[in-house]
């Protein structure tokens, strides 16, 4: 196990990539990162230096990494191992945008020495899984905690911002373990490809509205198969991965649409109280709310309106 490097704002460059330090501490790193590799194809191999927790803000990507590919979109987080070598692929196109959040082996293995004992014994890569789902609202807090760094300041309170990141690490960490312990193992790589089809399908279109048997014809599969297949191997419905998909976009638009009922509509929601009962079930609280909220300057006003 090599020698971890400081969380500075200068190491972990990374190829094609434009990194952004928003925060950083001796146990954390906050950033906004951008792509610009500027092919579709196979990227650069990469590493990352620490345990990075990276979400994606807009775009979606495939993911290459030990044998595995797997699609990224806004419904999942990457758990990156330091030194795990990995590439992408951007069918979509390279206009892939996110944050993430870096922090180092010890704070990483305290937290999951509750969770997860077996850590201990793999300390150079303490996440066992490559991507967690069902974190919308961990993605809201951070994705709040990101613009709230945003100005270029320093934290007016760095302890608040610290209790927060280690919160966020607590939620990141369970879901993953309760995840690792319900996974089956032995997925046919047929059923992975269906599931993939139909997510790249969705990520796409998912702005527009369809019928379940829209979507099963074009992926040529019943549609009792393809529900029964997505819900294994995403442990959502495809309703619901539709709706998350809509939603975390709707971060992005909050602040600069001004009428909630024409959002709700570009999205794909049949109305205003559709879109709204569907986004305080997802993180919470209620659009309009949620607009002041990621609007305050200050880390200590966020945070208490998110409580």
């Amino acid at each position: 196990m090599s020698a971890e490097p400081s969380i500075d704002g200068v190491a972990g460059a990374l190829s094609g990539i434009e990194v952004d330090w928003l925060y950083t501490s001796p146990s954390f790193g906050v950033t906004r990162w951008d792509c610009h590799c500027g092919r579709t194809g196979m990227s650069d191999e990469r590493v990352q230096l620490w345990h990075v927790i990276s979400f994606l803000h807009e775009g979606a990507f495939v993911l290459h990494s030990e044998g595995s590919s797997e699609l990224v979109d806004r419904t999942t987080a990457i758990l990156f191992n330091p030194e795990t070598v990995y590439q992408s692929t951007h069918p979509f196109g390279c206009n892939d945008h996110g944050s993430a959040l870096a922090v180092r082996r010890e704070v990483l293995l305290d937290v999951m020495s509750r969770f997860d004992p077996a850590a201990q014994e793999r300390p150079a890569a303490l996440f066992s899984s490559l991507l967690c789902r069902d974190l919308s609202r961990v993605y809201f807090r951070y994705r709040a905690l990101v613009r709230g760094l945003s100005g270029g300041a320093a934290p007016a309170d760095p302890l608040a911002l610290e209790e927060s990141l280690l919160e966020i690490l607590g939620d990141v960490v369970s879901s993953s373990c309760r995840a690792g312990r319900g996974v089956n193992r032995e997925s046919a790589r047929a059923r992975r490809r269906y599931v993939h089809d139909a997510q790249t399908l969705l990520h796409e279109r998912f702005r527009q509205r369809y019928r379940l048997e829209d979507i099963a014809r074009e992926l040529y599969v019943s549609p009792f198969h393809l529900c029964r297949l997505f819900k294994q191997e995403t442990g959502m419905s495809i309703q619901r991965y539709v709706n998350r998909l809509r939603l975390q976009e709707s971060l992005e638009r909050l602040t600069e649409s001004a009428d909630l009922t024409e959002l709700a509509l570009s999205l794909g929601f049949s109305c205003q109280s559709h879109f709204t009962n569907a986004f305080r079930k997802e993180f919470g609280l209620p659009p309009g709310k949620a607009r002041r909220l990621v609007g305050k300057p200050k880390l200590a006003e966020m945070r208490k309106g998110l409580e």
